[in-house]
């Protein structure tokens, strides 16, 4: 998935707009990003290679300024109960081949004078160098590709899961977001003192600077910064507060009920949405359960709730029926519905194998069509052939068929 898919993904998961906005604002953002970088010099490769001789930040500048807009942005909006930040889509965190694979993106970066995003950006501009730094990418990728058993051991290796720097550190992501900011703006001012050093020692001139616009830029970072650090402080079940703390005198949460089908089908359309807990006692679920759900804790069912992201469906199920408003939901703040027949009726839906319509007209095909597709999925079963379905009859006569009555 591209940063941009990526940016927009959890707005889009969150049903702020369909998929044919998501890919409208998902290319014209692309070409936004890319008309900035080629504005910014990101097309010459000079321009590139400057950064590592100290002559030119602008590397730095930018790519960071996009860094810190992106990180600032997402806690204010996670902060404020608009943005899921665990929505997003992160890599996983393979440490030495990671490791090694930055050390040699350095070494082509500085030899070439491209990353493999501004030698697309160059390409687009009409750059041979650019054309070419693209087409080593694309041999370097074929090349890996063919000899993936022996870059196997080096690519698994350190391999951490998906770690981010909050739970890494211990700190709270208006914190990190805050202390990013503070590094720019440390990154910024280092910078530019390379660049007069270093261009009054080789009698070259300093690139020119906008310190009015830059100092507009870094205020409104640091702004936005302080908001996400106030709402980190707020009371209640935003970020600052016990989370899954209902206040006092709260109204009843309203439980919706979701069909098996239905559930079967959101599984596997909009997985993101939901969060499936079975309620089950652990060596039941443990035994069999619908694909996707995780079995609820008996430590601390409460808190493992709570802990779950607001901005997804809370979906409860037992053996059969659970009763409306489970105690166990009591703390999860977000949308919370149970399946109506529990697991039992999952399994006779989508886990059984569906039967062959009895009157195979349009709509039981249909239906037999969606059922077959859900089973085939979940289970890994081959899908059933559907049967020919049987026009309804009309009071049309058969073609053919002996004329009844008067008439020329």
């Amino acid at each position: 998935m591209s940063e941009t898919a990526m940016t927009l993904f959890p707005l889009y998961a969150a049903d702020a707009f369909g998929y044919e906005a998501f890919l409208v604002l998902g290319t014209l953002i692309g070409v936004a990003f890319g008309f900035v970088l080629e504005r910014s010099g990101f097309g010459r490769a000079p321009v590139l290679a400057a950064q590592f001789y100290g002559s030119d930040t602008r590397v730095l500048k930018v790519m960071f300024t996009g860094i810190v807009t992106a990180l600032v942005g997402m806690t204010v909006l996670d902060g404020a109960g608009l943005l899921d930040i665990s929505r997003l889509v992160i890599p996983e965190t393979i440490l030495w081949a990671q490791v090694a694979g930055g050390l040699l993106l350095g070494v082509g970066f500085i030899v070439s004078g491209y990353c493999p995003g501004t030698s697309v950006v160059s390409a687009a501009s009409g750059n041979v160098d650019g054309l070419v730094t693209v087409v080593g990418v694309v041999a370097g990728s074929l090349v890996f590709g063919v000899a993936w058993p022996v870059f196997q051991p080096l690519h698994d290796a350190g391999a951490m899961g998906v770690v981010r720097l909050p739970d890494l550190l211990g700190v709270p992501q208006a914190l990190l977001a805050f202390g990013v900011f503070a590094m720019a703006v440390g990154a910024f001012g280092f910078g530019e003192w390379v660049e007069r050093a270093l261009g009054s020692r080789r009698g070259e001139p300093v690139p020119a600077s906008q310190p009015r616009v830059r100092n507009r830029v870094l205020a409104g970072l640091g702004g936005a910064s302080a908001i996400g650090l106030a709402l980190l402080l707020v009371p209640g079940d935003g970020p600052g507060g016990a989370p899954g703390d209902a206040p006092p005198g709260a109204a009843p949460r309203h439980v919706a009920s979701i069909e098996p089908l239905a559930l079967a089908a959101d599984l596997v359309e909009r997985p993101w949405s939901l969060s499936l807990v079975d309620v089950r006692p652990a060596a039941e679920c443990e035994a069999a359960r619908i694909p996707g759900a995780a079995c609820l804790p008996a430590d601390d069912p409460a808190g493992f709730l709570a802990a779950l992201p607001p901005a997804r469906t809370l979906v409860l199920y037992a053996a059969a029926d659970l009763p409306p408003p489970p105690d166990v939901g009591s703390r999860f703040t977000g949308p919370v519905a149970v399946l109506r027949g529990g697991f039992d009726a999952f399994r006779s839906a989508v886990l059984a194998k569906p039967e062959l319509p009895a009157a195979p007209d349009a709509a039981a095909v249909a239906a037999f069509r969606t059922r077959s597709a859900l089973h085939g999925h979940f289970t890994g079963a081959k899908t059933q052939a559907p049967p020919a379905a049987v026009p309804a009859r009309s009071g049309a006569p058969a073609p053919g068929g002996k004329k009844k009555g008067g008439g020329c």
